[in-house]
C-alpha cells in the first residue's frame, strides 16, 4: 500500500522512491521480490507511469532493486538493515542573549573594528575581478598561489621588510597555521623535535605536536630568545616571534638575531619567523626581518589578519630555495586553498598602491588606541601592574603586580562586567606561576571606549 499525497511539496516520484526504499530496508519487501510493473503500479495509484518509472530508476542506481530483460525488478539482497532509526532531536534553546549582546568593551585579541577595512576598494577590485578573469574563476589556482600576488608581495617584503627571495619560494597560504602545518612536513623528514619561545604562541604549539614534534620550550630573558639554553637542546628547528614576541612584545634585538642565524648555521638547522605583527610600529621604522640575514636558514611567515582582515584568510611563507623546491615537487597536483576571488583583488590592491596608503592610515589609527590604552592603564592602575608589548602590535600584556586574583578569575570579573579580555589561553610556557596576567587587544574597540572600559576593569578588579 502506498499513500501519494498530491497536496505536498515533495515530489510523487520521491515520495514513492521513499516509501519503497522504507519497505525494502525494513523487510517488508524481502529480497527477489518481483515489483510491479510500471503500468500496472501507475495505473493502482492513478499516477503516470512516467513518475513509477523515475522512482524505480532512482532505486536502481542506489543498488536497491535490479532490473532483469523481460522480466522487470526485483528486490537485491540487502543485509543489516536493521540498523536504529534517526530520531531528531529539538535544538538547544538560545540563552537569553548572545555572547556578543553581552559584550559592551570588547579587547579580544586579534579581531578588528569594521571601520577599517576599505570596503569601497575591495568591491571595486572584486567586481572587476569578476568581469575580467572570468576563466581562471571557473578553474584551479595553482598550489603556490596566483603568480601576479605572489610577485607583488614579493616587491612588498623587498621594500618593507629586507626579504631576499624570489617568487618561485614564496607560497600562498590560508592562515598561519597553515603555514605551520606545510613547514613541519618539510620539516619532518630533518628533526623531531621543534624548538620555541617560553611563553609562546598557543596555537604553534598545538600545530607542532599535532603535527608529531617534539616541543621544547626556551626561555626568555630581556633580549629575547635565549640562545645558549637553545644550543644545549636537540632541537633542529625554532620558532620565533622576533619583530613582537608574543606575548610579551619584547623585540629582538640584532646582536640576539645574529647569535640565532650564528645558531642555524652552526646546527645546520632552520629559523621559522613568525612576522606576524611586523608592520605595527609607533615610534620607529619597523626592524627588518630576520630572513633578510639568512635567507637559507629562515622560513618567514606573515599574512594581512592585523592589517587587513582575518576573515580574508590570505597568509603567505617565503621558503629557502631546495625547501621551496621540494614543496613544488610534492604539491605539483595540490590546489591553492585561497579563492582566486580574494587573491586577485588582493594582487590588485598591492599593485595600485592601495595597501601602502591603508597601511599608513591604520598605522595613525592603531597609535591612537595604543596610546590611549596605555594612558589610561597608567592613569588608572598606576604602579599596581606592570606593562609589556608597548609601541608596537596591536596588544599590550598586563600583570598585576600584588594580585589577589588568579589570571582566570580577572578575566571572568571582566566578562560579567560586560568585557571581554583573554588570560593565558593564547599562548603556552613551562611555569605559568602565580602571576596575574591579562592580554588586552584594542584592534576592534572604539577609541572613545577605552578609559571608561579601563575605569570599569579597575572597579571590577581592586575595588571589590
Amino acid at each position: 500500500m502506498y499513500l501519494l499525497d498530491t497536496k505536498y511539496k515533495t515530489p510523487l516520484y520521491q515520495q514513492l522512491y521513499q516509501q519503497l526504499r522504507s519497505k525494502i530496508l525494513n523487510g517488508e519487501l524481502s529480497a527477489q521480490t518481483k515489483l510491479p510493473s510500471s503500468r500496472r503500479l501507475s495505473a493502482e495509484l492513478h499516477i503516470s507511469r512516467n513518475t513509477v518509472d523515475t522512482a524505480y530508476q532512482q532505486l536502481l542506481s542506489e543498488g536497491y532493486i535490479v532490473g532483469k530483460t523481460r522480466s522487470g525488478y526485483y528486490v537485491e539482497t540487502i543485509h543489516n538493515t536493521n540498523f536504529p532509526d534517526y530520531v531528531e532531536t529539538p535544538a538547544a534553546e538560545p540563552s537569553a542573549k548572545p555572547l556578543t549582546e553581552k559584550i559592551k568593551y570588547d579587547f579580544q585579541y586579534g579581531k578588528l573594528s569594521p571601520q577599517t577595512f576599505p570596503f569601497s576598494h575591495w568591491q571595486r577590485l572584486t567586481n572587476e575581478c569578476l568581469r575580467r578573469d572570468k576563466e581562471q574563476l571557473v578553474n584551479y589556482s595553482p598550489f603556490m598561489g596566483e603568480p601576479g600576488l605572489r610577485r607583488e608581495i614579493v616587491k612588498y617584503l623587498r621594500d618593507y621588510r629586507d626579504v631576499k627571495c624570489t617568487a618561485d619560494q614564496l607560497l600562498i597560504t590560508s592562515g598561519t597555521k597553515h603555514c605551520l602545518i606545510l613547514a613541519c612536513q618539510l620539516l619532518k623528514p630533518l628533526t623531531s623535535v621543534i624548538a620555541m619561545e617560553d611563553p609562546g604562541f598557543a596555537a604553534a604549539h598545538f600545530t607542532f605536536t599535532n603535527q608529531g614534534f617534539q616541543v621544547s620550550l626556551i626561555p626568555l630573558n630581556h633580549h629575547g630568545l635565549n640562545v645558549k639554553v637553545l644550543r644545549a637542546s636537540t632541537a633542529k628547528a625554532v620558532y620565533v616571534t622576533p619583530s613582537h614576541q608574543f606575548p610579551t612584545g619584547r623585540i629582538m634585538p640584532i646582536t640576539r638575531r645574529l647569535r640565532l642565524v650564528e645558531w642555524a648555521y652552526e646546527q645546520d638547522s632552520f629559523i621559522i619567523e613568525d612576522d606576524y605583527s611586523c608592520h605595527l610600529r609607533y615610534d620607529v621604522k619597523p626592524i627588518p626581518s630576520l630572513q633578510g640575514l639568512a635567507p637559507e636558514k629562515v622560513i618567514y611567515m606573515g599574512s594581512f589578519s592585523k592589517i587587513l582582515s582575518p576573515s580574508l584568510r590570505v597568509a603567505y611563507m617565503v621558503l629557502p630555495k631546495d625547501l621551496a623546491q621540494r614543496m613544488q615537487q610534492e604539491a605539483e597536483t595540490l590546489v591553492c586553498p585561497v579563492p582566486l576571488l580574494i587573491q586577485k583583488p588582493l594582487e590588485q590592491f598591492l599593485r595600485e598602491g592601495h595597501f601602502e596608503s591603508h597601511l599608513r592610515k591604520m598605522l595613525r589609527h592603531f597609535k591612537k588606541k595604543h596610546d590611549t590604552l596605555l594612558h589610561a592603564l597608567q592613569e588608572t592602575f598606576g604602579d599596581t601592574v606592570s606593562i609589556s608589548g608597548i609601541n608596537a602590535g596591536l596588544h599590550l600584556l598586563l600583570q598585576l603586580k600584588q594580585p589577589a586574583l588568579g589570571s582566570n578569575d580577572l578575566v571572568s570579573r571582566a566578562g560579567r562586567s560586560g568585557i571581554h579580555i583573554h588570560a593565558n589561553n593564547l599562548w603556552v610556557e613551562s611555569e605559568p606561576g602565580q602571576a596575574a596576567r591579562v592580554l588586552l587587544g584594542f584592534g576592534a574597540i572604539a577609541l572613545e571606549d577605552i578609559p571608561p572600559a579601563i575605569s570599569l576593569l579597575h572597579k571590577v578588579w581592586l575595588e571589590y
